[in-house]
């Protein structure tokens, strides 16, 4: 039996269904459409060549300021989502609406679903063996492929084309990058550059993790109170509170001057 949100379709039922107009902010366009318009998205790109959505949030924002290779790889993305609460409450302050926050980790999770339902091929680049085996599990029509880079990949040529041969080896409907920001946005623009590869590219972080079950999501509570940044810095202090403090300084000019330029068209 299917829930209200789950939805039975093929890729031909939403070839041309067109997407929402996007907003515009830290100068990039950021999708204003509901989840379930993005997932009709995804399934209609899924059998196309190689596309990619990444999902923005405060460290992206931060880091887009000084990173080009990021930028280069948000320019190339076929969408941009809001993947925080803390992003749109930025937003808002710019008099900026977006019709609602897309968790990489959410999105991920109810495109799985649909994976089991249409029996897709998807292929993972990250993540341990032991989650893959558990996401083997709970999804038994998916077939997965799954390849996982050492530490430092992205540096290192010979295992970065490793990870495009492998992705273009093994063609899917989905691939899944969680291999963290920015390698993850970078590996996508590579793939897409290449032109090789099929299917959707989410570049969704710690999804698989928290999917499998390895790492616990913040209660559905904090979600809504937008606190779920608190509960990984309290399950990651060691590497979580200084990152997100230096994050929570250096946002603040970038959003002043963004709320400044805004006032001033």
């Amino acid at each position: 039996m299917r829930t209200e949100n789950e939805t039975d379709f093929s890729p031909l039922d939403f070839q041309s269904e067109p997407l929402p107009a996007n907003v515009k902010a830290f100068g990039m366009e950021i999708f204003n459409g509901s989840k379930q318009e993005l997932i009709r998205h995804v399934i209609a790109a899924s059998e196309k060549p190689f596309s990619y959505i990444v999902t923005p949030n405060v460290s992206h924002i931060v880091q887009l300021e000084h990173n080009e290779q990021l930028r280069h790889a948000y320019a190339a993305a076929s969408l941009r989502t809001c993947d925080s609460r803390i992003l749109k409450a930025a937003l808002k302050l710019m008099h900026i609406h977006v019709q609602e926050v897309i968790p990489g980790s959410d999105l991920t999770e109810e495109l799985m679903s649909v994976a089991e339902r249409l029996k897709w091929r998807v292929t993972i680049i990250g993540s341990e063996a032991e989650c893959i085996a558990i996401m083997k599990q709970r999804y038994p029509n998916v077939t997965f492929a799954h390849h996982n880079p050492p530490m430092g990949f992205i540096d290192r040529p010979e295992e970065v084309a490793a990870c495009l041969d492998f992705v273009a080896d093994h063609a899917a409907h989905l691939v899944v990058l969680s291999v963290g920001c920015p390698r993850q946005e970078m590996l996508a623009r590579m793939l897409f550059d290449q032109g090789r590869a099929s299917g959707v590219g989410l570049c969704v972080g710690a999804s698989v993790n928290f999917l499998s079950g390895r790492v616990k999501r913040a209660p559905k509570w904090m979600q809504r109170m937008s606190l779920e940044w608190l509960h990984r810095m309290c399950m990651e202090p060691k590497r979580l509170v200084k990152r997100y403090a230096v994050d929570a300084v250096r946002m603040i000019p970038i959003l002043v001057r963004q709320i400044h330029g805004s006032r001033s068209r």
